[in-house]
Protein backbone atom coordinates (compact mmCIF):
# COMPACT_ATOMS: atom_id res chain seq x y z
CA UNK A 1 0.00 0.00 0.00
CA UNK A 2 1.60 3.17 -0.91
CA UNK A 3 1.35 4.61 2.46
CA UNK A 4 3.12 3.59 5.81
CA UNK A 5 1.93 5.97 8.69
CA UNK A 6 -0.66 5.16 10.73
CA UNK A 7 -2.66 8.36 10.72
CA UNK A 8 -6.27 7.70 10.01
CA UNK A 9 -7.73 9.95 6.81
CA UNK A 10 -11.33 10.73 6.78
CA UNK A 11 -11.43 9.81 2.50
CA UNK A 12 -9.44 7.58 0.95
CA UNK A 13 -8.99 6.47 -3.21
CA UNK A 14 -7.12 3.22 -3.86
CA UNK A 15 -6.48 3.26 -6.67
CA UNK A 16 -4.95 0.57 -9.59
CA UNK A 17 -6.06 -1.50 -12.62
CA UNK A 18 -5.80 -4.94 -10.45
CA UNK A 19 -9.25 -5.14 -9.06
CA UNK A 20 -7.55 -8.13 -6.65
CA UNK A 21 -4.96 -5.88 -5.57
CA UNK A 22 -7.57 -3.54 -4.38
CA UNK A 23 -9.93 -5.34 -2.89
CA UNK A 24 -6.38 -6.65 -0.62
CA UNK A 25 -5.89 -3.02 -0.17
CA UNK A 26 -9.17 -1.94 1.42
CA UNK A 27 -9.21 -4.99 3.29
CA UNK A 28 -5.99 -3.81 4.90
CA UNK A 29 -7.65 -0.51 5.36
CA UNK A 30 -10.31 -1.68 7.01
CA UNK A 31 -8.35 -3.71 9.52
CA UNK A 32 -5.88 -0.50 10.25
CA UNK A 33 -9.96 1.21 11.45
CA UNK A 34 -10.96 -1.70 13.01
CA UNK A 35 -10.60 0.00 16.35
CA UNK A 36 -12.44 2.83 15.19
CA UNK A 37 -15.02 1.02 13.18
CA UNK A 38 -18.99 1.50 14.20
CA UNK A 39 -20.42 0.09 10.85
CA UNK A 40 -18.70 -0.97 7.48
CA UNK A 41 -20.76 -0.81 4.30
CA UNK A 42 -19.87 -1.91 0.77
CA UNK A 43 -21.62 -0.80 -2.07
CA UNK A 44 -20.89 -1.44 -5.86
CA UNK A 45 -20.11 2.15 -7.48
CA UNK A 46 -22.80 0.70 -10.29
CA UNK A 47 -25.75 0.68 -7.24
CA UNK A 48 -24.19 3.45 -5.07
CA UNK A 49 -26.78 6.00 -4.48
CA UNK A 50 -24.98 9.26 -3.50
CA UNK A 51 -27.45 10.66 -0.66
CA UNK A 52 -27.30 7.09 1.22
CA UNK A 53 -23.88 7.12 0.57
CA UNK A 54 -23.37 10.48 1.74
CA UNK A 55 -25.89 10.09 4.90
CA UNK A 56 -24.37 7.17 6.06
CA UNK A 57 -20.39 8.51 6.74
CA UNK A 58 -22.00 11.89 8.03
CA UNK A 59 -24.57 9.83 10.44
CA UNK A 60 -22.88 10.02 14.12
CA UNK A 61 -22.58 6.95 15.70
CA UNK A 62 -23.99 7.25 19.23
CA UNK A 63 -20.33 4.99 20.68
CA UNK A 64 -18.72 7.68 19.49
CA UNK A 65 -16.54 5.35 16.74
CA UNK A 66 -16.67 5.98 12.72
CA UNK A 67 -18.78 4.60 10.07
CA UNK A 68 -16.85 3.03 6.98
CA UNK A 69 -17.89 2.98 3.84
CA UNK A 70 -16.51 1.47 0.40
CA UNK A 71 -17.51 2.76 -2.65
CA UNK A 72 -16.43 -0.62 -4.87
CA UNK A 73 -15.27 0.15 -8.79
CA UNK A 74 -16.08 3.33 -8.10
CA UNK A 75 -15.00 4.93 -11.34
CA UNK A 76 -18.90 4.62 -12.28
CA UNK A 77 -19.96 6.46 -9.31
CA UNK A 78 -17.22 9.65 -9.40
CA UNK A 79 -18.28 10.32 -12.86
CA UNK A 80 -21.42 10.97 -12.04
CA UNK A 81 -21.22 12.98 -8.87
CA UNK A 82 -18.08 14.17 -9.25
CA UNK A 83 -18.58 18.00 -8.24
CA UNK A 84 -20.69 16.94 -5.18
CA UNK A 85 -17.62 14.57 -4.27
CA UNK A 86 -15.25 17.34 -4.75
CA UNK A 87 -16.97 19.28 -2.33
CA UNK A 88 -17.87 16.28 0.42
CA UNK A 89 -13.79 15.41 0.13
CA UNK A 90 -12.75 19.47 0.15
CA UNK A 91 -14.42 19.04 3.88
CA UNK A 92 -15.36 15.37 4.93
CA UNK A 93 -17.24 14.49 7.80
CA UNK A 94 -15.49 13.33 10.91
CA UNK A 95 -17.53 10.77 12.01
CA UNK A 96 -17.16 8.65 8.78
CA UNK A 97 -14.30 7.23 6.29
CA UNK A 98 -15.23 7.46 2.87
CA UNK A 99 -12.81 5.03 0.49
CA UNK A 100 -13.12 5.40 -3.10
CA UNK A 101 -11.55 1.86 -5.15
CA UNK A 102 -11.34 2.23 -8.57
CA UNK A 103 -9.43 1.49 -11.82
CA UNK A 104 -7.84 4.76 -12.48
CA UNK A 105 -8.24 8.46 -10.71
CA UNK A 106 -5.98 10.68 -12.51
CA UNK A 107 -3.99 13.23 -10.97
CA UNK A 108 -4.35 16.15 -13.04
CA UNK A 109 -8.00 15.91 -11.82
CA UNK A 110 -9.18 18.26 -8.93
CA UNK A 111 -10.89 15.38 -6.97
CA UNK A 112 -7.11 13.57 -7.01
CA UNK A 113 -5.95 16.68 -6.07
CA UNK A 114 -8.55 17.87 -2.78
CA UNK A 115 -8.37 13.53 -1.45
CA UNK A 116 -4.63 13.78 -1.84
CA UNK A 117 -5.11 17.33 0.35
CA UNK A 118 -7.57 15.93 3.07
CA UNK A 119 -7.04 12.57 2.92
CA UNK A 120 -4.89 9.71 0.89
CA UNK A 121 -4.38 8.68 -2.55
CA UNK A 122 -3.23 4.54 -2.23
CA UNK A 123 -1.88 3.43 -5.24
CA UNK A 124 -2.13 0.03 -5.66
CA UNK A 125 0.18 -0.73 -9.39
CA UNK A 126 0.75 -4.78 -10.13
CA UNK A 127 3.98 -6.29 -10.19
CA UNK A 128 5.70 -6.70 -13.48
CA UNK A 129 8.84 -8.16 -15.00
CA UNK A 130 10.38 -10.98 -12.70
CA UNK A 131 8.71 -8.70 -9.82
CA UNK A 132 6.04 -10.93 -10.32
CA UNK A 133 8.06 -13.88 -9.10
CA UNK A 134 8.86 -12.16 -6.22
CA UNK A 135 5.29 -11.08 -5.54
CA UNK A 136 4.05 -15.02 -6.05
CA UNK A 137 7.15 -16.20 -3.72
CA UNK A 138 6.19 -13.22 -1.19
CA UNK A 139 2.69 -14.22 -1.37
CA UNK A 140 3.03 -17.60 -0.75
CA UNK A 141 4.80 -17.24 1.96
CA UNK A 142 3.15 -14.21 3.53
CA UNK A 143 -0.80 -15.94 3.49
CA UNK A 144 -0.02 -19.44 3.02
CA UNK A 145 3.51 -20.14 4.54
CA UNK A 146 4.40 -22.02 1.57
CA UNK A 147 8.09 -21.70 -0.05
CA UNK A 148 8.62 -21.45 -3.84
CA UNK A 149 11.55 -21.87 -5.59
CA UNK A 150 12.24 -19.36 -8.32
CA UNK A 151 11.55 -21.67 -10.62
CA UNK A 152 8.98 -22.78 -9.21
CA UNK A 153 7.41 -19.33 -9.22
CA UNK A 154 8.23 -19.37 -13.23
CA UNK A 155 6.11 -22.39 -13.69
CA UNK A 156 3.35 -20.81 -11.87
CA UNK A 157 3.12 -17.78 -14.11
CA UNK A 158 3.89 -19.61 -17.61
CA UNK A 159 0.64 -21.53 -16.71
CA UNK A 160 -1.48 -18.28 -15.11
CA UNK A 161 -0.35 -14.99 -16.76
CA UNK A 162 0.62 -12.09 -14.49
CA UNK A 163 -3.06 -11.41 -12.89
CA UNK A 164 -2.65 -11.42 -8.66
CA UNK A 165 -5.96 -12.70 -8.56
CA UNK A 166 -5.23 -15.74 -10.80
CA UNK A 167 -1.99 -16.35 -8.85
CA UNK A 168 -3.69 -16.08 -5.25
CA UNK A 169 -6.64 -18.47 -6.10
CA UNK A 170 -4.18 -21.22 -7.20
CA UNK A 171 -1.60 -20.58 -4.39
CA UNK A 172 -5.18 -21.10 -2.05
CA UNK A 173 -5.36 -24.23 -4.27
CA UNK A 174 -1.59 -25.93 -3.90
CA UNK A 175 -1.38 -24.68 -0.39
CA UNK A 176 -3.98 -27.00 0.48
CA UNK A 177 -2.89 -29.57 -2.19
CA UNK A 178 0.62 -29.91 -0.53
CA UNK A 179 -1.14 -29.90 3.30
CA UNK A 180 1.45 -30.31 5.49
CA UNK A 181 4.72 -29.61 3.00
CA UNK A 182 6.49 -26.41 3.62
CA UNK A 183 7.63 -25.72 0.22
CA UNK A 184 5.13 -25.84 -3.40
CA UNK A 185 6.99 -27.88 -5.94
CA UNK A 186 6.71 -27.86 -9.67
CA UNK A 187 5.44 -31.36 -9.86
CA UNK A 188 2.28 -29.67 -7.77
CA UNK A 189 1.77 -26.99 -10.19
CA UNK A 190 1.84 -29.18 -13.07
CA UNK A 191 -0.80 -32.00 -11.09
CA UNK A 192 -3.64 -29.09 -10.59
CA UNK A 193 -2.45 -26.30 -13.45
CA UNK A 194 -1.00 -28.68 -16.02
CA UNK A 195 -2.11 -31.14 -18.85
CA UNK A 196 -5.57 -32.53 -17.46
CA UNK A 197 -7.11 -29.12 -16.66
CA UNK A 198 -5.82 -27.52 -19.78
CA UNK A 199 -7.56 -30.49 -21.55
CA UNK A 200 -10.65 -29.64 -20.03
CA UNK A 201 -10.73 -25.79 -20.90
CA UNK A 202 -9.48 -26.61 -24.42
CA UNK A 203 -12.44 -29.11 -24.76
CA UNK A 204 -14.67 -26.45 -24.32
CA UNK A 205 -13.12 -24.24 -26.72
CA UNK A 206 -12.66 -27.05 -29.37
CA UNK A 207 -16.93 -27.95 -29.10
CA UNK A 208 -16.97 -24.13 -29.78
CA UNK A 209 -14.98 -23.88 -32.75
CA UNK A 210 -17.07 -26.85 -33.93
CA UNK A 211 -20.50 -25.37 -33.49
CA UNK A 212 -21.09 -27.72 -30.89
CA UNK A 213 -22.96 -25.42 -28.02
CA UNK A 214 -24.79 -28.36 -26.22
CA UNK A 215 -21.26 -30.29 -26.25
CA UNK A 216 -19.07 -27.35 -24.88
CA UNK A 217 -21.95 -26.48 -21.92
CA UNK A 218 -20.88 -30.08 -20.72
CA UNK A 219 -17.08 -29.83 -21.37
CA UNK A 220 -17.88 -26.56 -19.49
CA UNK A 221 -19.78 -28.66 -16.52
CA UNK A 222 -16.34 -30.46 -16.41
CA UNK A 223 -13.61 -27.73 -16.11
CA UNK A 224 -16.55 -26.15 -12.84
CA UNK A 225 -16.00 -29.76 -11.18
CA UNK A 226 -12.26 -28.88 -10.84
CA UNK A 227 -13.26 -26.09 -8.31
CA UNK A 228 -17.17 -26.08 -7.58
CA UNK A 229 -16.06 -24.18 -4.28
CA UNK A 230 -15.17 -21.35 -6.21
CA UNK A 231 -16.44 -21.05 -9.62
CA UNK A 232 -15.36 -18.27 -10.76
CA UNK A 233 -11.99 -19.23 -11.01
CA UNK A 234 -13.34 -21.51 -13.52
CA UNK A 235 -14.40 -18.88 -15.37
CA UNK A 236 -10.48 -17.60 -15.03
CA UNK A 237 -9.52 -20.97 -15.97
CA UNK A 238 -11.59 -20.93 -19.36
CA UNK A 239 -10.53 -17.50 -19.65
CA UNK A 240 -6.71 -18.50 -19.21
CA UNK A 241 -6.85 -21.66 -21.93
CA UNK A 242 -8.53 -18.46 -24.34
CA UNK A 243 -5.82 -16.47 -23.75
CA UNK A 244 -3.22 -19.24 -23.94
CA UNK A 245 -4.97 -19.98 -27.59
CA UNK A 246 -4.62 -16.86 -28.72
CA UNK A 247 -1.26 -16.35 -27.77
CA UNK A 248 -0.20 -19.63 -29.67
CA UNK A 249 -2.62 -18.48 -32.45
CA UNK A 250 -0.60 -14.97 -32.84
CA UNK A 251 2.88 -16.40 -32.48
CA UNK A 252 2.28 -19.31 -34.93
CA UNK A 253 0.80 -16.55 -37.41
CA UNK A 254 4.39 -15.20 -37.14
CA UNK A 255 6.17 -18.11 -37.84
CA UNK A 256 6.97 -20.10 -34.20
CA UNK A 257 7.12 -23.62 -35.10
CA UNK A 258 4.51 -25.87 -34.41
CA UNK A 259 5.75 -28.10 -31.83
CA UNK A 260 7.23 -25.49 -29.55
CA UNK A 261 4.04 -24.12 -29.30
CA UNK A 262 2.56 -27.53 -28.48
CA UNK A 263 5.37 -27.97 -25.99
CA UNK A 264 4.54 -24.99 -24.52
CA UNK A 265 1.10 -26.15 -24.43
CA UNK A 266 1.74 -29.50 -22.98
CA UNK A 267 -0.51 -31.16 -26.26
CA UNK A 268 0.10 -33.12 -29.31
CA UNK A 269 1.01 -30.67 -32.56
CA UNK A 270 -1.44 -32.30 -34.69
CA UNK A 271 -4.01 -31.44 -31.68
CA UNK A 272 -3.12 -28.08 -31.32
CA UNK A 273 -3.02 -27.50 -35.42
CA UNK A 274 -6.28 -28.35 -35.66
CA UNK A 275 -7.30 -26.07 -33.01
CA UNK A 276 -5.41 -23.76 -34.23
CA UNK A 277 -6.94 -23.57 -37.48
CA UNK A 278 -10.64 -23.76 -36.23
CA UNK A 279 -10.17 -20.18 -35.07
CA UNK A 280 -8.47 -16.68 -35.59
CA UNK A 281 -7.17 -14.39 -33.32
CA UNK A 282 -9.33 -12.20 -34.00
CA UNK A 283 -11.80 -14.28 -32.88
CA UNK A 284 -9.75 -15.25 -29.61
CA UNK A 285 -9.40 -11.17 -29.21
CA UNK A 286 -13.88 -11.02 -29.30
CA UNK A 287 -13.91 -14.30 -27.03
CA UNK A 288 -11.80 -12.93 -24.57
CA UNK A 289 -13.57 -9.44 -24.27
CA UNK A 290 -16.72 -11.42 -23.77
CA UNK A 291 -15.56 -13.79 -20.89
CA UNK A 292 -14.14 -10.63 -19.36
CA UNK A 293 -18.01 -9.37 -19.21
CA UNK A 294 -19.47 -11.91 -18.35
CA UNK A 295 -16.91 -12.18 -15.15
CA UNK A 296 -17.41 -8.59 -14.96
CA UNK A 297 -21.36 -9.30 -14.76
CA UNK A 298 -20.99 -12.11 -12.56
CA UNK A 299 -18.82 -10.45 -10.39
CA UNK A 300 -20.98 -7.04 -9.94
CA UNK A 301 -24.61 -9.25 -9.58
CA UNK A 302 -26.00 -8.70 -13.19
CA UNK A 303 -25.58 -12.44 -13.84
CA UNK A 304 -25.13 -15.48 -12.67
CA UNK A 305 -21.99 -17.79 -13.27
CA UNK A 306 -24.09 -20.32 -15.43
CA UNK A 307 -26.06 -17.33 -17.46
CA UNK A 308 -23.40 -15.69 -18.16
CA UNK A 309 -21.32 -18.49 -19.73
CA UNK A 310 -23.78 -20.65 -21.66
CA UNK A 311 -24.78 -17.12 -23.26
CA UNK A 312 -20.59 -16.44 -23.80
CA UNK A 313 -20.47 -20.11 -25.35
CA UNK A 314 -23.83 -20.01 -27.44
CA UNK A 315 -22.66 -17.02 -28.80
CA UNK A 316 -19.47 -18.14 -29.89
CA UNK A 317 -20.21 -21.61 -30.95
CA UNK A 318 -19.79 -21.20 -34.34
CA UNK A 319 -21.45 -23.24 -37.30
CA UNK A 320 -19.19 -26.18 -38.29
CA UNK A 321 -16.45 -25.95 -41.00
CA UNK A 322 -15.93 -22.14 -40.08
CA UNK A 323 -12.27 -22.37 -40.48
CA UNK A 324 -10.48 -19.27 -39.84
CA UNK A 325 -9.34 -17.66 -43.39
CA UNK A 326 -6.04 -16.92 -41.52
CA UNK A 327 -5.38 -20.32 -41.40
CA UNK A 328 -5.70 -21.10 -44.90
CA UNK A 329 -2.82 -22.21 -46.89
CA UNK A 330 -0.38 -22.45 -43.77
CA UNK A 331 2.45 -24.83 -44.06
CA UNK A 332 2.36 -27.74 -41.83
Amino acid sequence: MGESSGKVHLIYAIVGSDRFLRSQAVDKLVRRLADELDTLTRVSGADAVLAEVLDEVRTVSLLGSRRVVVVEEAASFISAHRATLERYCAEPSPSGCLILSCPTLPKNTRLYRIIATHGAVLHEDPPKGRAVLRWIATRAQAQYGKRLTSATAQALREQLGDSPGGLDAELAKLAAYVGQREEIAATDIEALTGHHRQEKVFAVTDSMSAGDAKKALQDWEQVLATDRAAPARAIAGLAWGIRRLREARSDWDNGVDLHQLARRLYTDPALLRRRLEQVSAEQLAEQQRDLLAADLAVKTGASTIDSAVEKFIVKHSAPPGGMSPLAVGRAP
